[in-house]
């Protein structure tokens, strides 16, 4: 890329210029209340066709299940599937992707995290954009959390002021709490965990239920002509 061409500066004034930086977008859709009640019954009879599921990310011995990855080809989740990719192409809009190539969904999956389970360190390789959304999220039932991916930067930390208020770029993670209806996307690339689900609800309500998807480019279709 060319370099950016920059004004005369001015003697002794310090400036600053951001590179590199890791977006991470968020939406929270309109109408998710009553999807969610729709995802919530679907899933919930995907796992009781499939109790074994598939251990990926997910600690089965704390009771986390992982469904197959093929929801995005199932009939039952494609309003979801429709919602997601709409957010992936106003990023791909966003950040200025070649218009020929649209969002194409890789896979996409369910969760469900009970009282006690997480989800291990991991990144999603073989793909573009990976994220969550939020079916059910209890209080306190666990933050996903990104990790800096450049390990350089963390073979030694600066000695921040006590009271300082650290700026974004010197932070080492960042968290975000599970909101019901919230979208999420990030780099697949980068490296992320799910805390341990502590909510205080009883049954299922205590459940932190979540679908992921992947997201790569095609080529879009070329429409013949009459």
């Amino acid at each position: 890329m060319a370099g950016a061409k920059r004004p005369k500066l001015a003697k002794d004034q310090l400036f600053k210029e951001v590179y590199f930086p890791t977006q991470i977008y968020f939406k929270d859709l309109a109408g998710a209340k009553r999807l969610n009640g729709q995802l919530v019954k679907h899933i919930y009879a995907w796992r009781r066709s499939d109790r074994e599921g598939v251990i990926r990310s997910n600690v089965k011995t704390s009771g986390s299940w992982h469904s197959d990855t093929d929801m995005n080809q199932r009939p039952e989740f494609q309003q979801i599937l429709k919602h997601v990719s709409e957010t992936v192409r106003l990023i791909y809009q966003d950040l200025n992707y070649d218009p020929e190539f649209e969002p194409w969904c890789d896979n996409m999956w369910a969760v469900i995290n009970p009282r006690g389970a997480f989800n291990r360190y991991h990144t999603h390789p073989n793909t573009l954009w990976s994220g969550v959304y939020y079916v059910q999220a209890p209080a306190d039932s666990g933050r996903v959390y990104f990790i800096d991916p450049r390990a350089q930067a963390r073979m030694v930390t600066a000695r921040m002021g006590e009271n300082a208020a650290h700026q974004r770029e010197t932070w080492s993670e960042v968290y975000f709490e599970p909101v019901e209806g919230r979208v999420i996307l990030f780099p697949s690339w980068l490296g992320h965990e799910v805390e341990p689900n502590m909510s205080q609800q009883r049954g299922r309500a205590s459940d932190r239920i979540c679908i992921s998807y992947n997201f790569s480019q095609r080529r879009k279709p070329v429409v013949q002509k009459d």
